[in-house]
């Protein structure tokens, strides 16, 4: 009994160390970030894998990487604003401001009817909404 009971804590342990690292910064959970999968019926499966692949990184905080996804998927489907928006909050989150608010207006060209773009606070501060 004692030995499993020594298992049991030794595991709520990792498992406490484990939420606490990961944690961006000590303190901001990276799911905050307002990432948007491809729509279900998007014709361009290509584009919307890279899309998607895109998010995966983004998610982690993986700028550089899901950077030359969004760019591979919007180059596969000009006109995929969840792909521009995803381009514009990556190069957000690399300071990268000038290139965020051109890839937000694209973003808001072919996806102003989607509130999770036109209502987002990073793009309306981009573009002075």
């Amino acid at each position: 009994m004692k030995r499993s009971g020594f298992l049991f804590l030794i595991a709520i342990g990792f498992f406490s160390l484990s939420a606490c690292y990961s944690r961006e910064g000590g303190g901001g959970s990276t799911s905050q970030i307002p990432a948007l999968m491809s729509p279900a019926e998007i014709s361009n499966k290509d584009a919307a894998a890279k899309n998607n692949e895109g998010v995966d990184h983004l998610v982690q905080t993986h700028y550089d990487v899901s950077e030359k996804l969004f760019r591979e998927a919007v180059g596969l489907k000009p006109d995929f604003s969840e792909a521009h928006f995803n381009l514009g909050i990556a190069l957000d989150g690399m300071g990268k401001h000038e290139e965020a608010t051109e890839a937000f207006k694209k973003a808001m060209e072919s996806g102003a009817g989607n509130p999770k773009i036109a209502e987002n606070a990073v793009l309306k501060k981009h573009l002075g909404m």
